[in-house]
């Protein structure tokens, strides 16, 4: 399975390449160390100047031009001391708070400093068990969100702008009216204070619709964990008591979903000098290389639309030797597929995880399909790891209704006033839902988001919202310990928040602070003052992970699921990631986001579609040479000094490709990347809008 390669010692100083092409010694490398310019630079070679009599001459042309411009000066600008001193603030002395950033499945707790009343830098809460201080880019970045000059600084009606008491009459308006048609679109948020809400709306609305949607959601794994265990259950893994992980199509040390809480547990037993417990080993199976597949002691390629076959492989030799009833009724209801699969590697990772009862996890991503969901949690009942290393804890949540639903009723004409709440669907809604047009359909659409963008241009409101560091919340991370979330700075452009417009429209008074979440603390824990001071400081309530619920797998639910699926065919494949940059596009005016480097390709402020090299020559698609050497691009394309022929090794020249699915047609670069399988695209996801980042 895996080769053991015993490396010569470390020399004492160790030769340094800046590049493959150097270490190939390339000819083209070569001339660009000669040349101090290497674009342009022969234009001046005859002209007798140096370096030095350019400048020379350069900065004498400044000095001329001053003397046209003496009648100009400096502007004059007067420093305003504050009128109101900023609380417990000491000139050059950082203060620092205790807050969470939402996510799609939980929360990021954190710890920002504020200097004069101004957040400044974002860390990771050191005190909270979930994260144990870590942090991820997305989080650290967030912060330029908040000083983002093109955030929506005005309330406006059909284009005009209008002040905040036309917006608020408005609210009261469809209060008085007893809301019919009303319905809301929101992002997934594990808010406590948001779900009181939504209860007594629902109650003051009988036909109320509430749906959530998230383009990169878990309705898929929603759907599995209701059949095989119980509505409102979700799975906890425990990767620091597991000895060995397998991870199919899941980046599970990815913190954009879940947190930081996954990869904390994780890490920590990959130390091979730890006391107590062996280090753990990972394998994964996936189609693109990502930061669990760079971590993996062993790795497997695998279309993601076989993930599912390979797993019913790996069920068949765990079933024969645990003969687990569970896993034999769904092994026979899943479908089966002509598929080939390296059966040494399969047959080691089964007796590895066979060896290893109850000290194993067995992961499965998101975006696969309910069955190989159900499929993989019968391969965890088997293995013992239910109770073990994977928990369960009742969430106690009310079912959301999907963006299908919603466009159903849209369609339908009962839909009268649309709330939505974040989220930008009209870019990143289904594209066979043709959700932007549907909103045309809609008399009334209010659009609570941090910028204008394509929603905003076809909703008749259009409210900037306020950042997460502007206003007051709470939130449950993935395994439920309730965080606060506490503003740092009054909103900026008056940013609105969504539980003010959910406390308006259920009747209540519009919040100033923080009386609201305060409410909901003083419910569920009984809180005082002292408690509420105690919340603040450390961000998050001690003891109130959500209980655990003892799992038991219902075959037969499983099955009767599974026999629903078909096995996929197809020979080219064509997968949408995440991007490690922009996520699923809300981060694409972050410019520091867009500056860092994706983690494996190192492409930084564009889109590209990653190919195999086998798909790159079957369809005759030029090697690049920048993650290619020189020789190696010519082999792979076939024809010796014949790749993209770009002037510097360093720089990534590649060829365009047109992707056509039925009438929709994506034009990209494509980047020839080795560990992928097909087609891969790590981009903002996009159907029915551009899909290029804006």
């Amino acid at each position: 399975m895996k080769h053991i390669f015993h490396h010569p010692p470390m020399p004492e100083k160790p030769t340094m390449w800046r590049s493959l092409a150097e270490l190939e010694k390339s000819p083209g490398f070569e001339e660009t160390l000669i040349r101090e310019f290497p674009r342009g630079a022969d234009v001046y070679q005859d002209s007798g100047l140096s370096k030095r009599d350019f400048m020379k001459l350069m900065g004498a042309s400044m000095a001329l031009a001053g003397v046209g411009l003496a009648g100009c000066r400096r502007p004059e600008s007067y420093l305003v001391p504050f009128n109101k001193g900023v609380e417990w603030g000491v000139p050059g002395k950082f203060l620092y708070y205790a807050t969470a950033m939402p996510i799609r499945e939980g929360a990021m707790p954190l710890v920002v400093s504020t200097v004069d009343g101004r957040p400044t830098k974002i860390e990771g809460n050191p005190l909270h068990p979930f994260s144990n201080g870590g942090t991820d880019s997305f989080t650290q970045a967030s912060v330029l969100d908040l000083y983002d000059p093109h955030r929506s600084k005005v309330i406006t009606e059909n284009g005009a702008e209008v002040g905040i008491d036309v917006f608020e009459n408005f609210l009261k308006t469809v209060a008085a009216s007893g809301g019919p048609g009303l319905a809301f679109l929101t992002e997934r948020k594990n808010s406590p204070t948001r779900d009181r809400l939504r209860v007594e709306l629902e109650a003051k609305y009988p036909g109320l619709i509430w749906c959530e949607y998230e383009p990169l959601g878990d309705s898929e794994t929603a759907q599995a964990v209701a059949a095989c265990f119980a509505p409102g259950v979700r799975l906890v893994p425990k990767f620091e008591r597991a000895d060995i992980v397998l991870a199919l199509d899941s980046d599970f040390v990815s913190s954009s979903d879940k947190g930081v809480g996954f990869a904390a547990g994780f890490f920590p037993r990959r130390n091979p000098d730890q006391k107590g417990a062996p280090m753990n080993r990972l394998y994964v199976v996936e189609n693109h290389f990502s930061g669990a597949g760079g971590l993996a002691d062993h790795r497997y390629r695998c279309k993601a639309s076989l993930i599912g076959e390979f797993a019913r492989q790996l069920a068949q030799k765990i079933a024969t030797t645990t003969n687990n009833p569970a896993l034999a009724a769904l092994l026979g209801a899943v479908p089966v597929s002509k598929a080939e699969f390296d059966d040494r590697w399969i047959t080691e990772c089964a007796n590895d995880l066979l060896a290893n009862l109850g000290r194993s996890i067995v992961t499965v991503g998101s975006l696969q399909p309910a069955w190989v969901q159900a499929l993989v949690f019968a391969i965890n009942e088997a293995l013992g790891n239910h109770g073990a290393t994977i928990l369960g804890v009742h969430t106690g949540e009310t079912p959301a209704a999907s963006i299908s639903d919603l466009a159903t009723a849209i369609k339908a004409g009962t839909v009268k006033t649309l709330f939505i709440l974040g989220g930008n669907p009209a870019y990143n809604a289904p594209a066979d839902l043709g959700f932007s047009k549907l909103l045309q359909n809609v008399p009334a659409v209010v659009r609570l988001g941090l910028f204008e963008d394509e929603t905003s241009t076809l909703s008749r409101w259009q409210v900037p919202a306020a950042h997460y560091l502007e206003s007051w919340g709470d939130v449950r991370t993935y395994d439920g310990i309730y965080t606060a979330i506490q503003p740092m700075i009054l909103p900026l452009w008056n940013g609105v928040s969504e539980l003010e417009i959910l406390a308006q429209l259920a009747g209540r008074p519009k919040p100033t602070g923080p009386e609201l979440v305060q409410e909901t603390f003083t419910k569920t824990y009984a809180g005082d003052a002292a408690k509420w001071n105690a919340l603040l400081r450390t961000g998050f309530q001690a003891d109130s992970a959500l209980p655990e619920t003892p799992l038991t797998f219902n075959a037969a639910a499983a099955a009767v699921a599974a026999k629903t699926a078909t096995p996929v065919s197809g020979e080219l494949e064509l997968v949408f990631l995440s991007s490690s940059s922009v996520d699923d596009g809300r981060y694409a005016n972050n410019s520091w986001l867009q500056e860092t480097p994706d983690f494996e390709t190192k492409v930084t402020w564009d889109n590209v579609a990653l190919v195999s090299p086998a798909t790159a020559k079957r369809l005759g698609i030029k090697v690049n040479n920048f993650t290619w050497t020189d020789k190696a691009a010519d082999a792979l394309n076939g024809i010796a000094g014949k790749n993209l022929e770009n002037e510097e090794t360093f720089d990534i020249v590649s060829d365009m490709i047109e992707i056509t699915a039925g009438k929709d047609s994506i034009l990209a670069a494509a980047l020839v990347a080795p560990g992928t399988l097909m087609i891969r695209f790590p981009w903002p996801l996009a159907t029915d809008a551009p899909v290029f980042p804006r």
